[in-house]
Parts: structure tokens; sequence; C-alpha cells
């Protein structure tokens, strides 16, 4: 419950500034998420209980791509409940790779705590930095709206609730739209296509997930990954992009300290950045507040995703966490340029 009013206050706040072996119980630890994908890979099995399944196909193909381990008696054993834990590795061998940063004080204490000492630690302190936080235990079965919520941080996609706060639209039946932290999670989830209701117009927010049912849950956060973030962008152009946002964060907020959205768009002009109105509008806006310190920028090396969207433009999105007021958070940034190594960060809509 902690965690929710959280996400709900860093939402309330944002809008109003800005106006194993991941299933088998053991983990890879400290080893890159993409290593662990080619290790598992390299030793996919065909299991003994999945024959005539209705997810056996999802699952066969989840092995191969090193998502997934079975038992050590051969077994998958689709039906049996999935814990968080188990479900918070599934994702971080689909995610993209990112460095990730050492936590705060506070971060350890309250998230990193319930995983001390166990197999799944180092997945939990990997992801923390990008804002991918379970909210209970790590043996707690994992259920539906704990698992959309899992997977909007993993898309960076959680700004997307922002759409439903208020709304009257009823999508399923057992979901009151007055359980806001609800609605704003399930429904961006369910636009998304990551995850669905049932044929009587249920969505059974606290069901149980099964094993097959998580699988089929990542294989759909993959296909959504490759959706959201299209284009073939180079190691080139993602250094450059990520290189022009980080520096322009550094150089204001950092070095310059600017704390006042005037004075900000004056060193802009005078120092000829590379940084148009609008992107200043869009990003700076709340230090028109006096509470402006609440929001926190990314370190940039948490999770990335990269998009070519257009002729010369690209979006970047940084999913990660913005410290004890901000909770989880998703950042979009927006550049143009004409020969993909300088950058111009611009607004949405240029």
């Amino acid at each position: 419950m902690q965690m929710k009013w959280r996400q709900l206050g860093r939402r309330f706040i944002m809008k109003a500034l800005v106006l194993s072996i991941a299933l088998a119980g053991t983990a890879f630890g400290s080893v890159s998420a993409a290593k662990a994908r080619s290790m598992a890979a390299a030793s996919a099995v065909s299991f003994t209980d999945i024959h005539g399944h209705w997810a056996s196909r999802e699952i066969v193909e989840a092995n191969k791509k090193g998502w997934i381990r079975g038992f050590p008696d051969g077994s998958f054993r689709p039906e049996q409940t999935i814990s968080q834990e188990e479900f918070l590795v599934m994702i971080e061998r689909v995610i993209p790779s990112f460095p990730g940063h050492e936590p705060d004080s506070f971060a350890r204490e309250t998230y990193l705590s319930k995983a001390e000492g166990r197999w799944s630690y180092g997945t939990y302190a990997h992801l923390l930095s990008a804002g991918i936080i379970p909210s209970g235990k790590p043996t707690e079965p994992l259920d539906r709206l704990e698992g959309a919520r899992l997977m909007l941080a993993a898309l960076g996609q959680q700004s997307e609730g922002e759409k439903y706060r208020g709304t009257k639209s009823r999508f399923f039946s057992d979901l009151p739209v007055e359980e806001e932290y609800q609605v704003m999670t399930v429904y961006p989830a369910y636009k998304l296509g990551i995850i669905t209701g049932y044929p009587d117009g249920t969505f059974r927010a606290n069901e149980k997930i099964s094993r097959a049912q998580a699988v089929v849950l990542i294989s759909r956060l993959s296909q959504q990954i490759e959706d959201l973030f299209p284009g073939q962008v180079s190691e080139e152009e993602k250094q450059g992009m990520r290189k022009t946002v980080a520096s322009f964060m550094e150089e204001v907020m950092d070095k310059q300290r600017i704390r006042r959205y005037d004075e900000l768009v004056s060193y802009v002009k005078k120092k000829e950045l590379p940084a148009s109105p609008q992107f200043l509008r869009e990003h700076f806006s709340f230090m028109n507040y006096e509470v402006y310190d609440f929001v926190r920028f990314p370190q940039f090396n948490e999770l990335i995703y990269y998009a070519k969207i257009g002729n010369g433009k690209y979006r970047m999105t940084v999913q990660y966490y913005s410290g004890e007021l901000g909770g989880s958070v998703d950042r979009t940034f927006y550049l143009s340029s004409t020969d993909g190594k300088t950058f111009q960060l611009i607004g949405k809509d240029e």
C-alpha cells in the first residue's frame, strides 16, 4: 500500500509541477541480462510437462530465447503460481541491458531489504535504478494488478496512466472508476495490449498469475518493446542522443545550478545551447514553482529506449527511480539530427 500511495503521490506532484534462472529459483547474480539470455538460450531444453498445454508454443519460444528455465527434473510446471522475484528476473532478461547505479540509502532500506540474502537480490538491486520495483515480498505470488504495473514500468509507459486520471469510462465490470490507482495501472496496460481481461468483462486484479501466463505476458512485453520503439538506431546515434541530453542536464542543473525558468531561458539563449524553447517548456516548467526540487532527472545509466520516429527525428525514453518523493518515473526526450552525430533537443511536436 505504501508503494501504491507513493506512485499516486508522484503522479500528482508531476502533474502539478509539469502541468532462474528466473523460474527455477536460482539467479545469475551480477551477470548482465544480455549474457544471462545467451547462457540460458545455449541450454534450452524440452520440458516434460507442457505437451498439449495451451501455452506450450510460447513456453518453448521463451526458453529458446533464454527468458525462462525449468526445474531440475525437466518439468516447467506451467500452472504453478509465479512469485514476484521470478517474474522480475524474467523482465530483466527481456528488456535492454543497462548499467544502473548504486541506490541511495532510502531506496536500499525500503526496497532491497526484502530481497536481502536471496538469489534474486542482484536483480532487485539492478532494476531498482530503473524504477522497476515490486511492491511485495520476493516470495509472494504475483497478481494481475502487480504484473500490469511492473510491465508498464519495464516499458517506460507508467505516465500513460495520467490519461485516465478522473475518467468515467469503465473498461471492466469489476474495476470501479473510483479505484484510481487500479484504473491508472490497468487501463494503459490493457490499451497497450500487454494484459487483457476475461470474456465475462472482468479484469480480476487480485487473481494470481501462473508460470504459463507469465510467459505470455513477457512475450507481449517483448513485442511491445519492438512496436513502441521502432527504427534502427545505431550505437553511435544512441551515444550521441544520450550525451546530448545528459550534458545539457548536467550543465544547467548541476554546474550552473539554475533554479528559475527565466534564468534558464536566458542562459540557453546566451550560450546557444542545443535546446529549443518548446523543449524547455516541456521539461523545465516546474521551475516556476517553489517545490521544483521534488523532481529529479535521470542519471542516464538507467533503462533507456531509443526510437527513430521520422526523418532526422528521434525519441529517447528513460525509465528510472527518481527518489523518495518521485518514485518510479519515465521521461521522454525528443531530438533532431541531420547527420546522426550532432543532436538538437526539441519539443514533442516540433
